[in-house]
């Protein structure tokens, strides 16, 4: 019998960052084992016991595809309980995160190659690790006019690899990725409203 998940389980489970991080993975259709321990750096035996874990928990799902297990999340409500989550985190530490422009914002390098031309906003996310990142860029994105350009700034290296897949999945537009000398990624996205799945 399946063992009844309770509210205190839950945010132990979500409590747990390799486990956010499969979770992200999963969501983004990275869905087999194999593709989700290559994203988060585990082993596949590892990556194997978390995604058995969050099926147990009724979290995740799996289903059998010419011989291959493949996971997905059971329910959109989990990946909108991260997003409330982050969005009221995001509120409580808002300040000097998001700007209008470069100037206004205290960044202490820049990239070593440089993008052509300035943003428009900045959003800066060095500091937090995965899902905060990708999940804010993508409440932002959706917030922005169409064409305006956004600077996501990061130095949690599975962000700097997700937030690209996700823009481009969204329907906008990846103009340029780069790092600087201290290990922290530059993301220049173009925001694209039309035929964009929010």
């Amino acid at each position: 019998m399946k063992k009844k998940l309770t509210l205190e389980n839950l945010f132990k489970i979500l409590a747990n960052q390799k486990r956010l991080e499969i979770l992200m993975a999963v969501y983004d259709n990275n869905q087999t084992a194999t593709e989700v321990s290559k994203i988060v750096g585990l082993d596949i035996s590892t990556t194997y016991r978390y995604l058995k874990s969050l099926k147990e928990a009724g979290i995740l799902n799996s289903r059998i595809v010419k011989g291959i297990e493949m996971f997905d999340f059971s329910s959109e409500e989990v990946y909108k309980i991260l997003q409330y989550a982050i969005n009221f985190i995001n509120k409580l530490n808002a300040e000097g995160r998001f700007c209008e422009n470069l100037a206004a914002c205290e960044i202490e390098s820049r990239p070593i190659v440089q993008i052509s031309g300035e943003p428009d906003y900045v959003l800066d996310m060095r500091g937090e690790m995965c899902p905060v990142p990708g999940l804010t860029t993508q409440q932002v994105l959706s917030e922005l006019e169409d064409g305006k350009i956004l600077l996501v700034i990061v130095d949690y290296p599975l962000s700097a690899e997700r937030i690209p897949n996700r823009v481009e999945q969204l329907g906008h537009e990846l103009i340029g990725r780069t790092i600087d000398n201290q290990g922290n990624f530059y993301i220049y996205i173009k925001v694209k409203k039309t035929n964009t799945s929010e």
